[in-house]
């Protein structure tokens, strides 16, 4: 759940944007040319969803142990020691696929590490192959501040990894984001029905009606 856009949004709300943010995202992701897998943040006794596509639980004390593990489940499930995997936040319900599949162009070119860095100070997309992955490089990390892409790529430095970087993005995680999502979306959906459906509804964004103009006589 989406927990800093709670107070514009009820908890509900937020609940429910995210999973529409997941489910546009995911009629996406399952266009690419790569094995898809949703890493869970679930409370204790929490069963996993069903798939498809297959899911796992989020294990580790905060963020950073939780996409090293998320990560290195990938690619021993892979059963390859030059696997490539890559995680993705579902806070950026409209990234494109060719931009995920740049991240693995990458890779495949020989890069042992992709960073996707985001408009608040983080990354959107972390992309790496099995042999560079450490969990030194998600450790001493101030998650969710503008130091995490240059905490990042300090600890890149220390393990002796050159990391390539993709275009710049912005995600959602507050209600100033959710505000300029909900104007690009005035003309169109941007791929994602289900969340413009949602701040239609909430009044996010003004009906067609309401937003035209004219004179009268």
């Amino acid at each position: 759940m989406k927990t800093r856009l709670v107070g514009d949004l009820t908890p509900s709300q937020a609940a429910e944007l995210h999973k529409a943010f997941l489910d546009d995202l995911l009629d996406r992701l399952r266009a690419g040319r790569f094995d898809l897998r949703l890493a869970w943040a679930l409370e204790e006794g929490e069963e996993v969803p069903a798939g498809p596509p297959p899911g796992m639980r989020q294990r580790g004390a905060d963020l950073g142990a939780r996409l090293y593990n998320a990560l290195a489940e990938a690619a021993q499930a892979a059963g390859d020691d030059e696997a490539l995997v890559a995680a993705l936040g579902s806070d950026h319900p409209t990234l494109p696929l060719e931009r995920v599949h740049l991240a693995f162009e990458k890779l495949e070119a020989g890069a042992p590490l992709v960073l996707g860095p985001a408009e608040d100070g983080g990354y959107y997309l972390i992309a790496a192959r099995a042999g560079a992955l450490s969990p030194r490089l998600f450790e001493e990390i101030a998650w969710s501040t503008p130091a995490v892409l240059p905490s990042t790529l300090e600890r890149c430095r220390e393990l002796g990894l050159t990391p390539e970087l993709l275009p710049m993005a912005a995600d959602v995680d507050t209600p100033d984001d959710l505000r300029r999502l909900a104007g690009l979306m005035t003309e169109g959906d941007l791929g994602c029905p289900r969340t413009r459906e949602l701040l239609l509804a909430w009044g996010w964004i003004a009906p067609a009606s309401r937003r035209a103009g004219g004179a009268g006589a």
